[in-house]
């Protein structure tokens, strides 16, 4: 989430302001200088305020989020980042080609979830369950398997306890998969809309070109009709000159 946007767009308003207060406390007031520092923060507070929260607001209505719905995005951004984290921190304990695998294609997943919805907060609402729940299932039973997975001296039962954990992960990779497909079913039905678009207006340029053909057409028919009307006048008019 663009969460320093409103920020910088303050700062750049109140930088100025605050620098503009202190040149004209030092050289017009002419006020201590120890005042003259005092004057403009308080310049850079006094246009910092104001500017940072009329640009938040404006920022939310674009994104069409109220604060508290904004504020309670951030706030499972920040926890599903701490997730990731763990997800990172567990590639050490991999031991297999094919759990390097799954669990990076996992995390790939998570990823681009995550990115996302800090592209566009509104995306959050169409995935609400793998901040919830998916993604700390995902985390937590990585971290364990792996942890369990390189204990040495297994038992057959714990083999295969193990076994049907992996079979289990799979899945939860296959439920993370359709949490971003669900998250991507709008980006696709815009898709098929603009696609929609070009078949309409290429067929509607095709009917444009093929009248204009058959109007060019028409006009050198009848260009070569007048052409040939002209000669055969011109003919007529030699003949009775001679005649």
């Amino acid at each position: 989430m663009k969460s320093n946007y409103s920020h910088f767009i303050a700062s750049v308003i109140a930088v100025p302001a605050g620098l503009l207060a202190w040149v004209l406390s030092s050289n017009i007031f002419d006020i201590h200088m120890f005042l003259d520092v005092i004057v403009g923060i308080g310049g850079f507070g006094a246009s910092y305020l104001p500017a940072q929260r009329i640009s938040h607001h404006k920022h939310l209505e674009k994104l069409k989020l109220t604060n508290s719905e904004y504020k309670y995005i951030k706030e499972q951004l920040a926890q599903a980042k701490e997730h990731t984290n763990r997800l990172r921190s567990s590639y050490m304990n991999i031991r297999s080609i094919k759990d390097a695998k799954m669990i990076f294609d996992i995390n790939r997943i998570v990823k681009t979830i995550i990115s996302s919805v800090e592209e566009d907060p509104r995306q959050f609402y169409s995935v609400q369950q793998f901040f919830h729940s998916n993604l700390e299932t995902a985390v937590n039973t990585i971290e364990k398997y792996l942890y369990l997975y390189k204990m040495p001296g297994k038992s057959k039962d714990e083999r295969i306890q193990l076994h049907e954990t992996r079979l289990s992960m799979l899945e939860l990779k296959r439920t993370l998969q359709s949490n971003l497909s669900h998250m991507n079913q709008r980006s696709y039905q815009d898709l098929n809309v603009e696609r929609d678009l070009i078949k309409m207006n290429s067929a509607r340029a095709k009917k444009r070109q093929a009248a204009l053909d058959n109007k060019l057409g028409k006009e050198k028919v009848n260009l070569k009709q007048k052409r040939q009307t002209e000669k055969e006048t011109e003919k007529v008019h030699r003949g009775e000159g001679n005649g």
